[in-house]
C-alpha cells in the first residue's frame, strides 16, 4: 500500500480539484479522512485471521460497498448542510475510492477486494509502479521504505503538485493573455 501520506495527499487533492471556487477548509478534511479510512482495516485484520468476512488488509474496507457507506457517514457527520447537493458527495466518494485504486497500483501485498462481500477476488493493476510500504518498519527494510516513499513521490506526489499548482492558476485567472484585435 502506499504510505498514509499519499492517501492523504491523494484526497487532499480531490478536495481541492472538485469543490467549486476553491477548496473550504471542511472538504479538504473530509477528502482527506475518507481516503485514510480504508486503512482500518489494518486494525481488524487480527479480527478475521481466515479472512471470511473480509476484514483483513485491502478487504471489505477497501471495496466499492465500503467507499459509498464511508462517503455516506463522512457526509452525514461532517457535511450535513450540503446534503443535498451532488458535488461533496462525489468529491467525498472519489477520495474514499482513491485510496482503492493507489492500493492496485502497488506492487508487492494482495490484490484489492473491489467487490467484497459479493465476491472474495482480489484485484491488481497490470501496471504497478508503487512499491508497497514496510509496515512495521524495521532497519533492515529502511532502504525498502526510501525506495518506496520514492515511487510514491513520483507517481503521487509529482501529479498531484502539478494539478493543485493547475489548479491555482486557473482560479487566480492565470490563463495566457489574449491579444484584442486592432
Amino acid at each position: 500500500m502506499p504510505s498514509i501520506f499519499s492517501h492523504a495527499l491523494a484526497g487532499y487533492t480531490i478536495g481541492s480539484a472538485l469543490d467549486p471556487g476553491g477548496p473550504t477548509r471542511r472538504t479538504r478534511v473530509l477528502a482527506v479522512i475518507c481516503a485514510v479510512a480504508p486503512d482500518l482495516d489494518w486494525f481488524t485484520e487480527f479480527l478475521d485471521p481466515q479472512d471470511r468476512f473480509g476484514l483483513s488488509h485491502r478487504g471489505i474496507l477497501h471495496s466499492l460497498l465500503s467507499a459509498c457507506i464511508i462517503t455516506g457517514l463522512a457526509m452525514l457527520l461532517g457535511n450535513r448542510p450540503q446534503l443535498r447537493q451532488l458535488r461533496p458527495w462525489v468529491c467525498l466518494g472519489a477520495a474514499t475510492f482513491s485510496h482503492s485504486v493507489m492500493d492496485a497500483f502497488t506492487f508487492g501485498g494482495t490484490g484489492v477486494a473491489f467487490l467484497e462481500p459479493f465476491s472474495k477476488a482480489r484485484f491488481v493493476s497490470a501496471w504497478q509502479p508503487i512499491f508497497v510500504s514496510p509496515i512495521p518498519l524495521s532497519d533492515s527494510l529502511a532502504e525498502w521504505l526510501l525506495f518506496s516513499l520514492g515511487t510514491e513521490l513520483i507517481f503521487i506526489g509529482l501529479p498531484a503538485l502539478l494539478v493543485l499548482l493547475a489548479l491555482r492558476r486557473l482560479r487566480r485567472g492565470g490563463g495566457a493573455p489574449v491579444e484584442s484585435p486592432d
